[in-house]
C-alpha cells in the first residue's frame, strides 16, 4: 500500500501548481510598446486621434490599452516602435511623456491572477549604467556661504559689533570683532547658536569658526541621500521601469536604467543640478566696468545661455524649493517654448511681495547658475504663477520642467563612469543564458537517467519543478533576473541533483545490506535528510552573506542561489519521495532499478 501521508501530497500540490502558474508568464515573450502618459495639468488628445496619426504614417499597431495613467500602444517589432515614438513626441504636448517599453505578452487572465514575468536586469534587457559622483565638497561650501550671511544677521541682532566675516578655508570662517570684550561675548553666543561649529578665540579679537568633522560628515551623507531621492524622482518622471539606484561609498551613486534607449536625454536630466534661483538685476551698474572686474558691492557677474552678461545682486530672493509644479508649453503670443511654474503657499506670498515692491525693475531667473531670462516686472504677480522663457525648443523646455518638478540636486553631480548595453546584446545574453540552462539540464537528465534509471527520471522531474519554482518566486517577489542570476540557476541544477544522489546512494547501500525495497527507500530518505540539510545550510549562509554585502550582479546571483537552495530541499526530499511512493503504489516490489 502507499504509505506516504495524503497531507504531504496536498503540500506538494500546493507548491507545484502555483509554481507552474506563476512561472508561465516568463514563456510568453514580450511586445514592443510605447507608453503615453499625462502628468498633472497635461491634456492628451483622444486615443482615436493618436491611432489615426499612426495609421496615416503607416505604422502598424497590434493593440492599444488605455488606463488612468495613459495609453499603451503595442507594435509588431522594434522598428515600428521607434517610428511611433518619434511621431508621438512631435505631435503630443511637450509635457506628455512618451516612453519606450517592453510589455509582457501574457494573456489577460494570467495577469489578472497576479502573474507577471521576471524583471530583466540591465545585462539582459539593455539600457544604461551610470556611476555618478556627488560633489559633496560643494555642499560644505554652500553651507558656509549661507552661514556666513546668517552669522552677520545673528551678530547684529545680538548687538555684537563686528568688522568682517570672511571665509578662510574650505570649512572655516573668521569673524573680526571690534574689541576683545565683544569677541569673548560673541564666542559664547556663536558656540551656543551654531553647535555644528567649533569656535575659538584668536589674538586681535578674531574668532575662528570651524565646521566640526561630525557635522561635515553628516552634511555629506545627507546630501548623498537627498541626491538619491531626487534622482529617483527624475527617473520616475522619465517613466523607466525597475531602475536600480544604489549608494556606493561616500560620494558615488550607481544607477541602472533597463530599457532606456535615449541615453543623452537620460544623462542630461539625471545629472543636471536644476537649481532654480530668482535674483534682482542691478540696472545701474556699468557693464563695461563690470566686465573688467569692477563690480558694485553685493553684486556678481552672471551670463545667459548665449553669453549675454548680467550684473545681479548676489542675494537670492526666491529658489526652486518653493515650487509646487512645472510644465512645458508654448506661448500663444510669441510662439516661444516656455515653462510654466506654480508656487506653493509660502512661495506665492514671497513672490507676490517681491513683485509688488519691484514693479518696473528687472528680475533674473537662473537655472544652474545661468540666466535663462531677465524680464521686467510689469505688475504685481500675486497668483503664484510665473513663466520662464529662453528655451530653444520644446524638448529643452520639457526636460527643464521634469528637473524642476523632481527637485534640485543638493550638489553638482558628475558622471564618473558610463556603460551602455544595447538591446541586441541583451537578447544575445538571454539566448546564451537560456541555452546554458537547457544544456546543463540536458546533461544532468542524461546522466541521471543512465546511472539511476527510473529513479534518475524522478530526480530530473524534481529539478525541472525546482527551476520553475525559482522563476515563480522571482516573479511573485518582483525580483530582477540578471546574467549572474542565470549562472546561479545553472549552478543550482548541479547542486540540486546532489541531494537526490545522496538519497539514491543510501538506498543502494541499504539494499546491499539485504534490506527490503520499501524499508530501503524509507531508510535512505531518513538517513540522507540530515546530510542534505547540513550541506544546503552552508550554501544558504554563503548566499545570504553575498546578498547582504554584495552589490549589483553579486546580489542577483545570491538571490537566485538563496531561492534555489530552499526550493531544491523541498523538491529533492518531499517531492521525490512522493513521486516514488505514488509510482510504487500498493505493489510488492522485489527489485529496484536504481
Amino acid at each position: 500500500m502507499n504509505r506516504y501521508p495524503w497531507w504531504k501530497y496536498l503540500i506538494i500540490l500546493a507548491v507545484v501548481l502555483p509554481s507552474l502558474l506563476y512561472a508561465l508568464p516568463n514563456f510568453y515573450g514580450w511586445y514592443a510598446a510605447v507608453e503615453v502618459r499625462a502628468p498633472v495639468g497635461t491634456l492628451l488628445p483622444p486615443v482615436a486621434s493618436m491611432q489615426d496619426w499612426l495609421q496615416a504614417a503607416r505604422i502598424p499597431v497590434t493593440r492599444v490599452v488605455s488606463d488612468a495613467a495613459g495609453n499603451t500602444f503595442f507594435f509588431p517589432n522594434d522598428n515600428a516602435q521607434g517610428l511611433a515614438e518619434t511621431l508621438l513626441q512631435n505631435k503630443l504636448p511637450a509635457s506628455a511623456q512618451v516612453v519606450l517599453s517592453q510589455m509582457s505578452a501574457e494573456p489577460d487572465w494570467l495577469s489578472s491572477l497576479g502573474g507577471r514575468p521576471v524583471n530583466l536586469g540591465l545585462d539582459l534587457r539593455g539600457g544604461v549604467y551610470l556611476l555618478l559622483r556627488v560633489d559633496t565638497d560643494a555642499v560644505i561650501k554652500h553651507a558656509l556661504e549661507q552661514d556666513s550671511g546668517s552669522l552677520r544677521t545673528f551678530l547684529r541682532h545680538q548687538d555684537l559689533q563686528y568688522l568682517a566675516v570672511n571665509t578662510i578655508g574650505p570649512q572655516r570662517l573668521a569673524i573680526e570683532m571690534k574689541n576683545a570684550t565683544l569677541a569673548a561675548r560673541a564666542q559664547k553666543a556663536v558656540a551656543e547658536h551654531y553647535p555644528d561649529y567649533a569656535v575659538t578665540l584668536q589674538p586681535n579679537a578674531v574668532l575662528d569658526v570651524t565646521l566640526t568633522p561630525d557635522a561635515a560628515k553628516r552634511m555629506k551623507s545627507d546630501a548623498l541621500q537627498q541626491a538619491i531621492v531626487v534622482i529617483r524622482n527624475r527617473i520616475d518622471e522619465l517613466g523607466v521601469s525597475e531602475p536600480v539606484i544604489q549608494r556606493q561609498g561616500a560620494e558615488h551613486i550607481a544607477v541602472q536604467l533597463p530599457g532606456v534607449q535615449d541615453t543623452q536625454r537620460a544623462k542630461s536630466i539625471i545629472g543636471s543640478t536644476a537649481q532654480l534661483e530668482f535674483k534682482m538685476v542691478d540696472d545701474q551698474a556699468n557693464m563695461a566696468s563690470a566686465l573688467k572686474g569692477d563690480l558694485p558691492p553685493g553684486t556678481a557677474l552672471f551670463y545667459g545661455a548665449h553669453g549675454t552678461p548680467y550684473v545681479l545682486y548676489t542675494g537670492t530672493v526666491l529658489t526652486g524649493r518653493y515650487l509646487s509644479n512645472a510644465s512645458a508649453g508654448v506661448d500663444n503670443e510669441s510662439g516661444q517654448s516656455i515653462v510654466n511654474v506654480s508656487f506653493n503657499n509660502e512661495g506665492t506670498r514671497i513672490f507676490g511681495d517681491l513683485t509688488t515692491k519691484n514693479v518696473g525693475k528687472r528680475m533674473a531667473i537662473l537655472l544652474d547658475g545661468k540666466v535663462v531670462t531677465a524680464p521686467v516686472i510689469r505688475e504685481a504677480i500675486t497668483g503664484g504663477r510665473a513663466q520662464i522663457t529662453g528655451f530653444s525648443n520644446l524638448k529643452e523646455a520639457s526636460n527643464a520642467a521634469i528637473e524642476l518638478r523632481a527637485g534640485a540636486l543638493p550638489a553638482p553631480v558628475h558622471i564618473a563612469e558610463e556603460r551602455t548595453v544595447g538591446p541586441t546584446l541583451g537578447q544575445d545574453s538571454i539566448h546564451d543564458g537560456v541555452m546554458a540552462v537547457i544544456f546543463g539540464m540536458l546533461f544532468v537528465v542524461l546522466f541521471m537517467t543512465f546511472y539511476y534509471r527510473a529513479f534518475g527520471l524522478i530526480a530530473d522531474l524534481a529539478i525541472l519543478v525546482n527551476i520553475l519554482a525559482i522563476l515563480a518566486v522571482l516573479s511573485l517577489m518582483g525580483g530582477t533576473l540578471t546574467l549572474p542570476g542565470i549562472a546561479g540557476i545553472v549552478l543550482k541544477i548541479g547542486l540540486a541533483v546532489d541531494a537526490n544522489v545522496l538519497v539514491f546512494e543510501r538506498i543502494r547501500e541499504e539494499l546491499r545490506h539485504g534490506m527490503s525495497t520499501r524499508a530501503a527507500i524509507d531508510t535512505g530518505f531518513k538517513k540522507a535528510f540530515a546530510t542534505i540539510v547540513d550541506s544546503n545550510i552552508t550554501v544558504l549562509i554563503a548566499a545570504l552573506v553575498l546578498f547582504q554585502f554584495g552589490t549589483g550582479a553579486i546580489k542577483g546571483f545570491a538571490l537566485v542561489l538563496t531561492i534555489g537552495v530552499i526550493t531544491s530541499m523541498f523538491t529533492a526530499t518531499m517531492m521525490s519521495r512522493g513521486i516514488i511512493e505514488l509510482a510504487l503504489g500498493k505493489r510488492r516490489v522485489q527489485k529496484l532499478y536504481i
